[in-house]
């Protein structure tokens, strides 16, 4: 034979083994395992990796409330507080996630949540809403206050004599409340101490924090333990909580970031009973999430959870703010934000508290569909496809009777300071088709592809003998392998001729 048949032959039989070696490893693995497996290692070059590098994206959504009848509440005319909401004032929010070192079980990168910041004034409720002029209550008195009655509840009256220039209320643009608020009494504080003048919400809310995450992958960390926390800037506890650890037990406060996870991405093939557990950064704390049901959105099944359950007892540990007991479906957040000011958080318009706004304020709706803060997962492959993080930040309120009357009408009060809602954008849409691939055809596809092994092992084995047999065609070598089935045998049979025929007449 000719080199180059023996080429052929060599390359079919390669072929054929191939083919035979790729069956006989199919019948003992899951296709939907090996494609886990291939996402979970995190490599550079996976199609969604641009996507999670630049992420969080969406648009957040912020809301702040005027008082209608501050007048009349100040001269005792009304018992209760009106307020309208204004918004959503929305901004489009993308970050970034800067991987720091890698290997074949962790990757530490550290996550800027806040990289782009534009406001969107055709998607707001007014494109010059952040002129516009509200009045609001002096959240910096209110507050000050607060941390008074707990820490020196007998320099009430000098704290009423020192502050007689203030206003309770204040009147400003919206812009000045998001992210201009200050007050002589800060400015005046910040020079002698490290009080920071500037309280607006947004300004503080958007601050870049250190956030370097350490987090498992690969297959020898385990599929179920895939982008799990490891540590969160090199500790197990979230910073911030660390003096607290001394007072409160770890395990029982939501404090221990092991386990939990970003946000971002989680372990493939969640189950309605997966533990699982995000870090939430501005409140300092790790919130479990709440299974409730599957959801189609963009023609996949998801699992929908939810951050906060209605009337959900806060952990003991964050029961109270400066003193004070938090009703169900609070929890405090004072360690974690500016000035360590008292504040705890709920959902939007009190959604699913024990608090009883009525008693105080008119012009609240609560009610889930606008307010329950929720994100949906794809199961299969964990990712999540769309989320609404909903959150108000509300100053709780002690008795104030041993404060001036102007004070003492807020007493027992939850004052909003504002709420958002941070809404997740659109997966890019070559991610969201190798999620429908990966749920709906790699299940079903490997009969057919185990099917294809055999048929290209035969169909190369019989390439091969016939080029071995010089090139003949498959009649050809059906012929030469099962003898000449084309000639046909007849049978003969002969009759004995006779002399005698009959005469047949016809009349």
């Amino acid at each position: 034979m000719k080199p180059v048949q023996w080429v052929k032959i060599v390359l079919c039989l390669i072929l054929a083994a191939l083919n035979v070696f790729l069956f006989v490893v199919s019948c003992g693995v899951d296709y939907r395992i090996l494609v886990a497996r291939e996402h979970i290692r995190f490599r550079q070059e996976m199609p969604t990796m641009d996507s999670w590098i630049n992420s969080p994206f969406g648009k957040l959504k912020s809301y702040v409330f005027n008082v209608t009848n501050a007048e009349e509440f100040r001269r005792g005319r009304d018992n209760k507080l009106k307020v309208k909401e204004i918004g959503p004032i929305v901004y489009k929010i993308v970050g970034f996630n800067d991987i720091l070192e890698r290997n074949e079980t962790n990757v530490k990168y550290r996550k800027h949540r806040y990289r782009v910041v534009e406001f969107l004034p055709e998607d707001s409720v007014a494109p010059d809403v952040l002129n516009w002029t509200i009045t609001s209550t002096n959240n910096v008195i209110l507050g000050a206050a607060t941390k008074i009655k707990h820490t020196a509840p007998f320099a009430a009256l000098g704290f009423d004599a020192a502050l007689m220039m203030e206003d309770i209320f204040v009147t400003d643009s919206v812009y000045y409340f998001l992210w201009e608020f200050t007050r002589p009494l800060l400015q005046t504080l910040s020079r002698i101490s490290n009080i920071r003048s500037n309280v607006a919400v947004l300004y503080n809310a958007l601050k870049e924090k250190e956030e370097v995450y350490t987090v498992n992958i690969g297959p020898k960390r385990g599929i179920e333990n895939f982008f799990r926390i490891e540590t969160l800037n090199d500790e197990v506890i979230i910073r911030e909580q660390l003096p607290h650890t001394l007072l409160h037990d770890s395990n029982s406060c939501p404090f221990n970031v092991t386990g939990a996870l970003d946000n971002s991405l989680f372990p493939p093939f969640v189950q309605p009973d997966t533990p699982l557990d995000i870090v939430a950064i501005e409140s300092c704390r790790v919130l479990p999430l709440t299974y409730q049901r599957q959801e189609r959105y963009n023609g996949l099944d998801t699992f929908r959870y939810t951050l906060l359950k209605p009337y959900q007892k806060p952990p003991g540990c964050l029961d109270s703010s400066y003193g004070i007991k938090l009703p169900d479906g609070m929890f405090d957040v004072s360690q974690c934000v500016i000035n360590d000011a008292p504040s705890a958080f709920s959902m939007p318009h009190f959604y699913g508290s024990s608090y009883n706004w009525s008693q105080h304020y008119e012009g609240y709706t609560p009610n889930t569909e606008d307010h329950e803060p929720y994100i949906l997962l794809e199961p299969v492959t964990g990712i999540p496809v769309t989320e609404k993080y909903r959150f108000q930040s509300n100053i709780p309120i002690p008795d104030l009777s041993s404060f001036s009357l102007r004070l003492k009408r807020f007493s027992n009060m939850m004052i909003p300071s504002f709420w958002y809602e941070f809404e997740m954008g659109e997966l890019p849409g070559f991610v969201t088709a190798l999620m429908w691939i990966n749920v709906n055809i790699v299940p079903h596809m490997q009969p057919y592809c185990m099917a294809l092994f055999l048929v290209l092992a035969l169909w190369s084995v019989l390439k091969a003998i016939r080029v071995a047999c010089g090139d003949l065609s498959y009649a050809g070598l059906f012929r030469k392998l099962c003898g000449d089935m084309g000639a046909v045998t007849a049978l003969e049979t002969k009759f004995q001729a006779t002399n005698d025929s009959p005469d047949v007449a016809v009349k």
